[in-house]
């Protein structure tokens, strides 16, 4: 791989970062510790087998860097968290995918008092290779989300989550804008000092730029905390209605679980399982139920060096007519390793392997990738 002038020069500013930044917990303190400020970045080279994930296999080298800014406020009622960052990656053959894109994001927390809750704003540009529609996409995304919790008494507490999401896609007319809106409504019950039972409901709409409109209604009950001896996290299993409205209406429906778990074996050795199962709107503007089930474990060996690996295995339906019945199946798996030499600089190694089996002969692929990555904070 042969470094372009950019890419040098964005690897001496990086290694500059690094060595000549003074030490401390935080780069800036205003008024002791209620204000800090955080510089940080990362110098990343990578390879990819696939970088469109489709079936012609066009593989490619890449490089990777970022740099941001982290706000930390912590006073009076309201602690703010804020985080401006910008990314650049750039490939060796396919130029014409390199990308710069920056992200922005705040969130007010609220933790004292009885009503809680926090405020998130976020916009970001992204870059990605999409296996649903089998090619690279960019993507300019405006997140809003607010979430609430009212204790009731003493055994019932009340919360709620409102999110709203706009993408629009930047590099064709082919792909489908997406405006999303989700309201939320749990109501837990203290069962155990450690464990609360759920009842929920969620309402989603979904609109696209072509005309293909959705709306989901979610019932679910589950439990939160520790479901057994060393095992902790939540579980929801539910029912799910999907209107679809567009070139058709079709109403779509399936039995659902969304699980996530965590097993500290060890003080070293932790595991995590999840599971889940939902609707989804693709960038065409289709539908999708999607399902899958993952298994990850992470292992401390000492203070400064971790392993840690991942399998997952899923399945996606393409619904209605227009799609052809498609089906797409697909495995995953990963290793990495990571040595931190100090509280400021981190460096770590990956490989990844991704197999997706589907219907559509243009859709069947695989990817193996690797990638050695540089972090620093400040």
């Amino acid at each position: 791989m042969i470094l372009s002038p950019q890419t040098r020069l964005l690897s001496l500013a990086f290694l500059t970062l690094v060595l000549v930044l003074p030490r401390g917990a935080a780069l800036l303190n205003i008024d002791g510790a209620r204000n800090q400020v955080f510089v940080f970045g990362s110098f990343s080279f990578a390879y990819s087998s696939n970088i469109f994930s489709e079936s012609t296999g066009r593989g490619d080298y890449s490089m990777s860097a970022s740099a941001g800014l982290d706000l930390k406020r912590r006073a009076g009622i309201i602690a703010v968290n804020s985080t401006l960052k910008f990314d650049y990656q750039a490939f060796t053959k396919y130029t014409d995918q390199n990308s710069i894109n920056p992200s922005f994001y705040i969130e007010f927390n609220k933790t004292t008092g009885r009503t809680t809750g926090a405020f998130t704003v976020n916009a970001y540009r992204e870059s990605r290779s999409d296996s649903a529609v089998n090619l690279r996409t960019s993507s300019w995304n405006f997140p809003l989300g607010l979430s609430l919790k009212y204790p009731v008494n003493d055994k019932f507490y009340v919360t709620s989550g409102t999110n709203y999401l706009k993408r629009r896609y930047t590099d064709t007319n082919a792909l489908a804008n997406l405006t999303d809106y989700s309201q939320s409504l749990d109501l837990f019950y203290v069962y155990t000092s450690k464990l609360d039972l759920i009842g929920g409901y969620r309402i989603r709409v979904s609109k696209t730029s072509v005309g293909e409109n959705t709306t989901d209604h979610w019932f679910n009950v589950g439990a939160t905390g520790g479901l057994f001896a060393k095992l902790n996290g939540t579980v929801r299993i539910g029912y799910q209605l999907r209107e679809q409205t567009g070139t058709a209406s079709e109403n779509f429906t399936h039995l659902n679980a969304l699980a996530s778990l965590g097993w500290p074996v060890t003080r070293k050795l932790t595991l995590a399982g999840q599971i889940s199962r939902d609707f989804n709107t693709i960038a065409t503007g289709s539908s999708v139920d999607s399902a899958s089930v993952g298994a990850n474990a992470s292992y401390a060996y000492n203070r400064k060096l971790a392993l840690s690996t991942s399998v997952s295995y899923g399945r996606n339906l393409f619904l209605g007519a227009a799609q052809g019945n498609r089906r797409d199946d697909f495995f995953s798996w990963d290793l990495g390793a990571s040595y931190k030499f100090n509280e400021h600089l981190t460096v770590a190694t990956s490989y990844t392997y991704f197999r997706n089996w589907s219907s559509l002969g243009f859709s069947d692929f695989e990817r193996q990738g690797y990638s050695f990555d540089c972090t620093s904070r400040f």
